[in-house]
């Protein structure tokens, strides 16, 4: 980001880059050694800061504070009181991530002072302006808006980038002020969640599945878009874990498969033979898409390369994890198939496990009132019910682009291995069908009866979120509307049409009359919008609505009953009349890039930010001038956790403790957000109830005392400040989940309304009720199934039907049989100039006139290790560790005439970037990969064409950072309202 580069001057400097990590000439120029800068829009100008003598050379504790399950323990090496260096706690390992801090912190994106905007907004135009300055404006703004429009009006925005004990204190403060329109969800695994709920409950939620470390003991392990070592860098946890795994596995000889569009960085790459040469690539192209004249399945070639995804004998690490390529958003036709050679060729299920423990597998264990109407999961998957289609291997063949004799081969081998380790990644359920593909996953975990034991998980992600220390309390919230993080946008722009459909919870008319009786984490899907599970009042369905109420159920003719007879217990879509009172008039962001960068659709969130009279205020606090920072109208500068006090769970599951002692201190004149609410409610004359008279510290040692107490082994705080580290020893053993459920259900039933698992849910049966007569109707069943992601239409980038009348969701309908649109097989016999000796995935379809190098490619991004979201993606030193390319497949290179280098561009209805190419056969054919989380940058970005209200007629800038949300929806998944971002389609061209 040029524009702003002295925001952080470097005069504060007094040393040269040291980080342990990138010791390297060029990591220093990249980071500190450019040349100074003027910035026209600041009017003050900058002056260097002196302070005491300090000591030649100290060490204090720190950690990393991101999103990340790693949260690496750090030293400090402090020089003259500056940051001269960052190492890894002598007790646990650090990532290159958390090594870097230094370059981070000292990043010349980093603020500096109080900032007010001066010009439009996203022109980056701003004056310094003063802490007393600045806080009066929020002060005087908020209170504005709170007397002119109600507390509803102000919302605090999803943000991920607080993870301590004292991290999230704008939610305190605003419910001191009276409140605030709150948000439920996250970015990360709303779809999963949705599902969890119903199937096992919400008390399922959180830790969610087994801990890695349970996986050692399982002789084959199936992980559908999963890749531990990049998502959990740090070999304290994730990483760490996953070698343990894959050791451990690989000496017993068992396997670990991984289904991925992408050979992630968890795969191990394969030697080439040395005679394949160039060809190896277009035999796995070949292997990708199914052939033309393949009239039993038109999947794959049964002898293609993918064959060898199943070697016979796990002899190596090499031959122990194998890679399963498969079409993005189709690993629910992969599941239904394995159950189906499960139950009807191998007869390998736990059928007592599925008669005891489940509902709905088998009729004769669905609810009495939905028997006998092909609703039961072996209706679904003999082809007697639902769509009407036997989930053979053949079906899945032309869906997944798996041979058949692959999934046959993997059913074999999960008929036989035990234990059997089944997980899936957040990517999956990331999607439009992400809640059905993330049930069926579950499912096929649950039918083997693989659940509860040792070396089982559940289906789910591997365990997060089982934090163990308490944070300050929030308080109550007088507000009780909240509405799904996906939605701000709609919120903005027209608040008032939102209701109970759109997912708003807490409408009075919605029937429920308490917004506060249940954790944010578990507030609904049955009930009432802020009721879960056992307890509902509402009324049950009536029995003529069974299958009418979806419309993929048995086709029944049920006598039609009136709309107010029909169940309106799903949380997300009650049929409500009562929508929120007013539209989103101030936006606080404390610590996230998620009002543009990380959100879908990131030139409407431009578009709309950039009109104040919208939103009328925006306030922004932040280490760095992020893309979201652009659109704030007063923007204060944080700080990062170990520059302040403070103490955090040190991994996901609550096991280590860490601390940071804040020796190194404020530069310049940024805060702290806890003392940047102090001042606040000064001036609104509630500090009081905002500090109970503490301070920050104050608190923090407060809480952890308290904490301490609960466990056994940790030491006092004044301990742990000196060693950094701790680990509490009443952890010790890999978390199995729903270990207790398994050995005593009677003592630990599920919280589900049968306490059992509900693989058919009268939760989703209304759901999907509600669903009628919307663009999303039939994307929800009561049992999960699979069901195409939105198609090309929804992009804009195939071509309308001729009278111009396609639905928006078209491409994600199912033909008779099942399978995805022909649109999308490839087969036909016109050419491009560059289909001539193309393997088969490169040529155009029968029912898509258009030319090979002209179709629609699917896009997906996904968790490098050189970022985590957007975080370090201004710090050269880590973000060169994986460069942001698009990824193609050769035979899709081959078809456009790309080679690795070439800039191309990617483009849909949402806008265009601009990438450099890397052709490799490590993702699958018929899709392009690139890393999530590159800044926003526009070809050319200056004030004349600033994205916001004053450029909104002109046509969107080429985005050539590479941000992969130029290109998603910000619609949202049909039940949970979550963030379906990696459903996404485009045209990829040379420019």
């Amino acid at each position: 980001m040029n524009t702003i580069t002295n925001i952080a001057d470097r005069l504060f400097r007094k040393v040269e880059p040291v980080d342990s990590a990138f010791e390297d000439g060029a990591t220093g120029a990249a980071v500190e050694g450019a040349p100074e800068h003027t910035w026209p829009q600041i009017r003050a100008q900058t002056k260097p800061q002196t302070g005491a003598a300090f000591p030649a050379e100290t060490r204090t504790p720190a950690f990393c504070a991101i999103d990340c399950p790693g949260r690496c323990p750090l030293e400090l090496h402090l020089r003259d009181g500056e940051l001269a260096r960052v190492s890894a706690n002598k007790a646990a390992p650090a990532c290159h991530r958390g090594l870097s801090m230094r370059a981070w912190a000292n990043s010349p994106d980093r603020l500096m002072w109080p900032l007010r905007r001066v010009g439009p907004r996203g022109s980056a135009q701003f004056e310094r302006a003063t802490w007393d300055e600045a806080l009066d404006e929020i002060s005087d703004q908020l209170a504005r808006i709170r007397r002119e429009h109600g507390n509803e009006s102000i919302h605090l925005a999803y943000t991920t980038g607080q993870s301590c004990t004292t991290a999230d204190p704008f939610e305190r403060l605003m419910n001191c002020f009276g409140g605030f329109l709150d948000h439920y969800n996250n970015y990360s695994n709303p779809q999963i969640n949705a599902m969890v709920r119903s199937m096992y409950g919400p008390g399922a939620l959180y830790p969610g599945g087994s801990e890695l470390d349970a996986a050692a003991d399982a002789q084959l392990m199936l992980a559908f878009g999963a890749s531990p070592a990049e998502t959990g860098t740090g070999r304290a946890t994730w990483h760490g874990a996953w070698d343990r795994v894959v050791e451990q596995v690989s000496a017993r000889g068992g396997r670990i498969v991984m289904v991925d569009p992408r050979r992630n960085g968890s795969i191990p790459k394969r030697k080439r033979p040395a005679s394949s040469g160039e060809n190896e690539g277009q035999a796995l192209a070949v292997c990708a898409a199914p052939p033309a004249d393949d009239s039993e399945h038109k999947g794959c070639a049964e002898t293609s390369a993918c064959s060898n995804a199943f070697p016979s004998n796990a002899t190596s690490d090499r031959q122990t994890v194998s890679w399963l390529p498969i079409n993005p958003g189709t690993d629910g036709a992969l599941a239904a198939a394995l159950l189906h050679e499960l139950a009807f060729t191998h007869n390998a299920l736990d059928w007592d496990f599925l008669r005891e423990r489940c509902i709905g597998f088998t009729d004769e264990t669905l609810p009495e009132r939905w028997r006998g109407m092909g609703l039961s999961v072996m209706d679904y998957l003999r082809g007697t019910g639902y769509d009407h289609a036997a989930k053979t291997p053949a079906w899945a063949a032309a869906i997944t682009s798996i041979p058949a004799d692959d999934i046959r081969e993997l059913a074999l081998q999960l008929a036989t291995a035990r234990p059997a380790f089944i997980m899936q990644g957040w990517g999956p359920q990331r999607r439009s069908n992400g809640e059905m593909t993330s049930g069926m996953i579950m499912m096929l975990a649950a039918a083997l009866g693989q659940v509860g034991l040792p070396g089982t998980n559940n289906g789910m992600n591997i365990a997060w979120g089982g934090g163990f220390l308490t944070r300050v309390s929030a308080g109550h919230n007088a507000v009780p509307f909240r509405i799904p993080a996906y939605r701000f946008l709609d919120a903005i722009e027209n608040g008032e049409a939102l209701g109970a459909r759109e997912g708003v919870r807490g409408l009075s008319e919605a029937g429920c009359s308490n917004a506060e009786d249940a954790s944010s984490a578990e507030r609904a899907q049955a009930g009432c919008a802020n009721a879960e599970g056992p307890g509902s009042t509402q009324e049950a369905p009536a029995e003529n609505d069974a299958a009418r109420g979806f419309a993929l159920a048995a086709k029944a003719n049920l006598e039609q009953t009136s709309h107010n007879n029909r169940a309106t217990y799903s949380v997300q879509h009650q049929n409500g009349a009562a929508h929120l009172p007013c539209s989103i008039k101030a936006i606080i962001c404390h610590g996230g890039n998620c009002l543009t960068n990380q959100h879908g659709d990131v030139n409407r969130a431009h578009r709309v930010l950039g009109d104040p009279s919208k939103c009328e205020f925006v306030l922004n606090v932040d280490a760095e001038f992020t893309d979201s920072a652009r659109y704030a109208d007063i923007v204060l500068p944080d700080l990062f956790r170990m520059e302040q006090e403070s103490a955090m769970d040190a991994d996901a599951w609550g096991r280590r403790i860490a601390v940071s002692t804040g020796e190194l201190g404020a530069r310049f004149e940024r805060r702290g957000a806890w003392n940047t609410c102090v001042e606040l409610a000064k001036r609104w004359g509630i500090a009081d109830a905002f500090t109970e008279g503490r301070t920050e510290g104050e608190w923090i040692r407060r809480l952890y005392e308290g904490d301490r107490e609960r466990s056994t082994g940790l030491p006092t705080f004044d301990r742990l400040l000196e060693e950094g580290l701790a680990w509490r020893a009443d952890r010790t053993e890999p978390f199995v989940a729903l270990a207790d459920w398994r050995s005593d259900p009677d003592a630990h039933p599920l919280d589900t309304p049968s306490g059992k698992i509900e693989l058919f849910s009268e939760q989703l049966a209304a759901a999907a009720e509600a669903l009628r007569g919307t663009p999303d109707e039939g994307a929800i069943t009561p049992i999960p199934t699979y069901i195409p992601e939105w198609g090309p239409a929804e992009f804009a980038v195939e071509r309308p039907a001729t009278d111009g009348a396609q639905e928006p969701d078209a491409g994600l309908r199912a033909d008779d049989h099942g399978c995805e649109s022909g649109a999308f097989l490839p087969a036909g016999d016109q050419e491009c100039e560059s289909d001539a000796g193309l393997p088969i995935s490169g040529r155009k379809s029968e029912s898509n006139t258009e030319p090979a190098c002209d179709r629609p490619l699917r896009v997906f991004g996904f968790h490098s290790v050189a970022r985590i979201h957007s975080s370090w993606g201004n710090v050269p030193a880590v973000s060169r560790r994986v460069p942001q390319v698009i990824s193609i497949n050769p035979a899709d290179a081959g078809a456009r005439g790309i080679a690795t280098g070439d800039p191309v561009e990617a483009s849909n209805r949402f806008g265009t970037l601009r990438l450099p190419a890397h052709v490799t056969d490590d993702v699958i054919a018929g899709t392009i990969v690139m890393p999530q989380g590159a800044w926003w940058q526009a070809e050319s970005r200056g004030t004349q064409n600033a994205p916001g209200a004053a450029s909104a007629r002109t046509a969107e800038p080429i985005d050539i950072g590479g941000c992969i949300n130029t290109l998603t929806t910000s619609r949202p998944s049909p039940l949970a309202f979550g963030n379906p971002q990696h459903t996404c389609w485009c045209r990829l061209r040379k420019p």
